[in-house]
């Protein structure tokens, strides 16, 4: 973040000056000091300007740019050729858009600090064992980035075995989390309970899943008090 000196001018080391000419504000810049220290320590010109000049190429625009560096300043700590660009070729692989693995890295750029071998690709490959297709999972993972910093073994599974329970087939559970991906981000106090009241009266499809899912606490409450008002 800009200092300031005794005399009360801004005294910036390179890579803050740098990222400034990006276009970040003030706050902008406090935000991306404050996590890991990241900017006042790279190197200019073996870190910060390839990382950027790398992400403009990939297609990401100025904003996207900007939204990248303020989300993961810890971008300028990983190596390009080791680190970054192998987890973007990956994405391609499993059958991502460009514009997929575009939108992924700008608003999750944390994808970059899991482990490809022992975090990403163990992901991927169960969603497809649960049934989800190729197309399936790069839509879902595009469509809800947050899900890359979940667990798997204490978020996911148990989620997925609670869509089991309550009666939903492998076709129908890998069609919802393509439609919904959001589902699995969800506590599981608030996925069970819904379930529950929604099985119980006998009303549990795929759609009145997704849609209460949805509901505030209060409006939920309001759905669930019909149910016990025409009892």
């Amino acid at each position: 973040v800009a200092r300031r000196s005794s005399s009360g001018k801004e005294s910036l080391t390179p890579a803050e000056a740098h990222l400034c000419s990006l276009g970040l504000s003030d706050e902008q810049m406090a935000k991306v000091s404050a996590r890991f220290g990241v900017a006042s320590s790279c190197d200019v010109e073996r870190k910060v300007k390839p990382i950027l000049s790398w992400l403009a190429d990939l297609g990401l625009t100025d904003l996207q740019i900007q939204q990248a560096v303020i989300g993961s300043p810890r971008l300028f700590c990983y190596s390009l050729d080791h680190k970054l660009k192998p987890v973007v070729q990956w994405l391609s692989e499993i059958g991502m858009s460009d514009a997929q693995v575009l939108k992924v890295v700008a608003r999750r750029p944390q994808i970059f600090h899991l482990s490809l071998e022992s975090n990403l690709k163990p992901f991927v490959h169960w969603l497809s064992e649960i049934g989800m297709s190729g197309a399936q999972v790069a839509k879902a993972i595009a469509t809800c980035p947050p899900l890359w910093g979940l667990s798997l073994s204490s978020n996911f599974m148990p989620k997925v075995q609670l869509l089991r329970e309550a009666g939903f087939s492998g076709a129908q559970i890998a069609s919802s989390l393509t439609v919904f991906p959001a589902l699995l981000t969800l506590s599981s106090k608030r996925l069970a309970h819904r379930l529950s009241v929604l099985q119980v009266q006998g009303v549990l499809t795929e759609t009145s899943m997704r849609t209460c899912m949805v509901m505030s606490d209060a409006k939920f409450a309001n759905y669930e008090a019909r149910f016990d008002y025409k009892k």
